[in-house]
């Protein structure tokens, strides 16, 4: 038991190891690319092009080494470490706070209904870092103008959280495959993939909190709804 228990960790790392230097050759290679140029004579326009890329591409690098560090942390966890009461509203206001600037840019039209007193039940960084994943995910699609809506309800010993975002619809093929680790869809205005591990991250708190988690197209948009332990 002791061996199998030891080779499982084995390959456990080995995988991660793979799928992380996979993930890290392609900024690497558009950093080292950029560099290369920068060595030459330039005009000052196109060196900011390039520092510029520079700079996103690390940023893009330490974005997948933590959300792949907080994946592995909860995907070995039998169980929650603690659970206390952690109450919605407070909550859902400090995301928005922190992806004000965000908001206002785009003037994305935030709603939200939580009924008075509701609180989850689990722990509160890793539903923070959840339903925070969730927002920034939502964001990346809500077109400029667009609508954001949070609505929390009880459901017996459950909450039900339903965060919907104007969007276009999911594609079929896609639905599927959007909690898979590494998989994702462009985004609209850059066109550009994410980590692939915000959803996967999500799903994995949810479970370990003994809750579900479904998304899907509906009138006008995307809802991912999530049923989480509660008070």
């Amino acid at each position: 038991e002791h061996m199998r228990t030891q080779l499982e960790g084995k390959a456990y790392v080995e995988r991660y190891v793979h799928t992380l230097t996979h993930e890290l050759k392609s900024p690497l290679a558009a950093i080292r690319g950029a560099a290369e140029l920068l060595q030459g004579d330039m005009p000052v326009a196109a060196q900011q092009r390039f520092v510029s890329n520079i700079d996103s591409e690390s940023a893009r690098m330490q974005q997948l080494i933590e959300r792949l560090l907080n994946l592995a942390l909860v995907e070995q966890r039998q169980g929650l470490e603690e659970r206390v009461a952690v109450p919605l509203a407070p909550l859902w206001e400090q995301l928005l706070s922190a992806q004000s600037a965000r908001i206002e840019a785009r003037q994305v039209r935030i709603e939200h209904t939580i009924a008075p007193g509701l609180a989850l039940i689990g722990e509160p960084f890793l539903l923070r870092q959840a339903l925070g994943n969730l927002l920034e995910n939502a964001l990346d699609f809500t077109p400029p103008g667009g609508l954001l809506r949070l609505q929390a309800q009880r459901r017996g010993e459950q909450v039900e959280v339903a965060l919907f975002n104007q969007a276009a619809a999911i594609p079929d093929y896609a639905l599927p495959r959007l909690c898979e680790r590494f998989y994702s869809l462009p985004r609209p205005d850059s066109g550009r993939k994410s980590t692939g591990l915000g959803l996967n991250f999500v799903e994995e708190v949810v479970q370990l909190h003994g809750g579900r988690m479904s998304i899907g197209n509906v009138d006008g948009g995307v809802q991912v709804t999530l049923l989480l332990p509660c008070q």
